[in-house]
């Protein structure tokens, strides 16, 4: 069984790699189950025993990321910004090829969105316990402000700024945006 698990990996992996390659070039719906199969090496079957089409094996990847941005916020406090960024940038460190052609590249812009969704409640449950003079309405404003703002940050950034360049700036910008509700 462990055997037929490593195999599984193996080609889920390399159909992936195959994908990421191709979508480096050219857009979702211009790319062929045939071509990831040709790149990958692998026959249609396989490709089909595993996924039923592109787009299926696009949302895995873009799965992928969410699980492993989700496994980041549970480590932290929804207040520590600082630990925010850093589970940021651990995720791209870990999933670098999938970021730099989804996010980085722009061909899945949706799953920025998506990451942002994921951490509002746990973000604004923190700070209703921290900024009591914020009204709900108020608190979404900033979540929505602060969170579209660090995606772009780090996005934007991410070639261009160290870690601890991007973790000082936001870090600023957060307590600025904060103490008008202390």
């Amino acid at each position: 069984m462990r055997k037929n698990d490593a195999r599984v990996r193996y080609t889920q992996r390399v159909l992936k790699e195959s994908f990421l390659s191709l979508l480096r070039e050219k857009p979702v719906n211009k790319i062929t189950v045939k071509e990831v199969c040709e790149l990958a090496e692998l026959n249609r079957a396989t490709f089909y025993a595993h996924y039923s089409d592109c787009f299926a094996l696009m949302e895995s990847i873009e799965q992928e990321l969410l699980d492993a941005f989700g496994q980041s916020l549970r480590l932290i406090d929804g207040f520590d910004v600082s630990a925010l960024i850093a589970a940021l940038y651990t995720m791209v460190e870990q999933h670098g090829d999938a970021c730099r052609v989804l996010i980085f590249g722009g061909a899945s812009p949706s799953v920025l969105g998506r990451m942002i969704d994921l951490a509002r409640p746990s973000s604004i449950a923190a700070w209703k316990h921290q900024l009591h003079h914020a009204s709900d309405a108020e608190l979404e404003m900033l979540y929505t402000h602060l969170s579209n703002g660090l995606m772009n940050v780090v996005v934007g950034g991410y070639d261009k700024y160290s870690r601890e360049e991007v973790i000082s700036f936001v870090n600023r910008i957060v307590k600025s945006s904060l103490s008008l509700f202390r």
